[in-house]
């Protein structure tokens, strides 16, 4: 009987991987470090309905965002990891991503060797860079499952029965799907790519027990979600908020701008790379047939024009929709260096001196964080954390609000900035978070009543104009240059005049604190 041959990876070079991901995971996180930086509109919307959720109230119902519950949990699992702090977010933020690149890092180099897998994790990385915009988004933590879900892909085509591979495979899709339906592209091109395979070569056995398992790792965890907010009553706000009205705000286009050239514009050079390693498998399509990993090419070649056509249908423009190219990008660039590398015939000249590949890289992301300034800003985000009173960094205008206001007094942030209610510690006074809200559809003009209801039944003490451009003013002097300028919206909420003249009879101005109006509720004056 064959003895079964363990290779265990070198303990020096485990090490030296171990301190490169974690540098990189800090270069990346620079901007999402709570000592250094106020958290970001959509941070703030997630970290604010955490925290409610970590006080006992359910969103939906108490607080309302249109998005999956995943992202909402996390945050409240997060604070209460940090004790209230973003700091707990951003370890969970570090843990996640330092995970997608070791996941990363082992897939490529699992296909195309050391020096094609660190390049990969480089360029994805980079591209990543500029897709966070500060971090704590929806696409950010499936990233280390879309990575899982190609791992277990290359097992399951040597072992197609093996039934944990297969539900660990739906896993990874429901778990993507509940942060963002929109992230579960990567996993369901594998999931089809796979079963596709064994159709086609008549393995129904194997299909079958496949589609089974898979299926069941799919359906576990929607099930367990929907049987609790089924349990509160609240199913089919669930459902109505993560994907009724997702899918109309997606129909919605605001911009005519291409997808493809916004996601080349964000991504910047790794976009470029992939788009290169992309037409290398066509241009070696004979060698990618002959591949035992044939399958993990097509679900690149199909996956890689979906991720275009679904990242951002709505064409919003955000650069953080963008992050569900990465998985893709990672993989065709490494793909394309390791082309590269056979073309000049310097693959066994890397292979060679391969030891020297993580040192190196190590060397380079050294010099890159201490020379772009990342390094110094993170001491002086983490010094805030070990000496500071504040521990983390709070805009002026919610330090002026919480110590303008009392402990329980509602605060309105107009429009839409539940970050501030974050920091400030004060809860806004309604429970639909975004108005206006300008989506065409029932559910908004439902959640707009709403709003007026609520801050007249709970009137917030101060009201803060935070002085968006396309959302209108508080003072009506500039709605008026906000209309000939031609940002006012074309179709505000059918209630916006009430809004706007509750707000107008019932406050006064009190304050302009870094250029944000403050208005303060007739008869709260200190």
């Amino acid at each position: 009987m064959g003895k079964i041959k363990i290779k265990i990876e070198n303990p020096w070079n485990a090490i030296l991987l171990a301190a490169l991901f974690a540098i990189l995971t800090l270069i990346v996180l620079t901007q999402a470090n709570p000592g250094a930086e106020v958290p970001t509109r959509d941070y703030g919307a997630y970290a604010y309905i955490g925290k409610q959720i970590a006080k006992g109230y359910l969103p939906y119902r108490d607080v309302w965002e249109s998005k999956p519950p995943g992202i909402f949990y996390l945050n409240a699992f997060a604070l209460r990891l940090g004790r209230g702090l973003r700091w707990g977010i951003w370890l969970v933020e570090f843990a996640f991503l330092f995970s997608a690149i070791a996941a990363s890092y082992h897939l490529m180099k699992k296909l195309w060797e050391n020096a094609p897998a660190l390049f990969g994790v480089f360029v994805w990385l980079w591209g990543m860079d500029f897709t966070l915009q500060g971090g704590n988004f929806t696409e950010e933590y499936p990233l280390v499952f879309h990575f899982l879900a190609w791992i277990l892909l290359l097992r399951l085509i040597q072992t197609p029965n093996r039934r944990l591979f297969n539900f660990a495979l739906g896993l990874t899709f429901s778990i993507s799907l509940l942060f963002r339906p929109n992230n579960a592209l990567v996993e369901a091109a594998t999931i089809l790519v796979f079963g596709v395979s064994l159709l086609w070569k008549r393995d129904f056995k194997a299909f079958f027990t496949a589609a089974a398992w898979v299926t069941l790792g799919i359906v576990l965890p929607l099930a367990v979600t929907s049987a609790y907010f089924a349990y509160y009553g609240l199913f089919q706000a669930m459902l109505e908020a993560s994907l009724l009205y997702s899918l109309t705000y997606s129909e919605t286009e605001l911009s005519t701008t291409s997808p493809l050239a916004v996601g080349f514009e964000f991504l910047n050079l790794a976009a470029w790379m992939g788009l290169i390693g992309y037409l290398l498998i066509f241009a070696r399509i004979k060698e990618a047939l002959k591949s035992p990993r044939l399958l993990l090419y097509i679900v690149l070649l199909l996956g890689t024009p979906a991720a275009v056509l679904f990242s951002d249908p709505a064409r919003r423009n955000y650069g953080h929709y963008f992050m569900n190219w990465l998985p893709f990008v990672g993989l065709l660039s490494a793909y394309a260096l390791h082309s590269g590398l056979q073309a000049a015939r310097y693959s066994s000249l890397v292979t060679r001196y391969s030891y020297l590949v993580a040192p190196f890289s190590l060397v380079v992301a050294l010099a890159f964080f201490i020379i772009s300034g990342r390094a110094s800003s993170n001491i002086k985000g983490f010094d805030r954390f070990f000496t500071s009173p504040e521990r983390e960094l709070r805009s002026p205008i919610s330090i002026y609000v919480e110590n303008h206001t009392n402990p329980g007094e509602t605060v309105l942030f107009w429009a839409t900035h539940p970050g501030e209610n974050f920091m400030s510690h004060r809860d806004a006074p309604y429970s639909n978070l975004f108005y206006p809200n300008l989506v065409d559809t029932y559910i908004t003009d439902r959640l707009n009543d709403d709003f007026l209801e609520d801050i007249i039944r709970n009137r917030p003490v101060l009201v803060v104009d935070m002085g968006r451009l396309t959302i209108p003013s508080l003072d009506p002097a500039k709605r008026k240059e906000q209309k000939a300028m031609g940002v006012y919206p074309k179709n505000p909420p059918r209630n916006l005049d009430e809004v706007l003249k509750f707000i107008e009879d019932n406050y006064y101005l009190e304050a302009v604190i870094k250029e944000k109006p403050v208005y303060r509720l007739h008869g709260t004056g200190e």
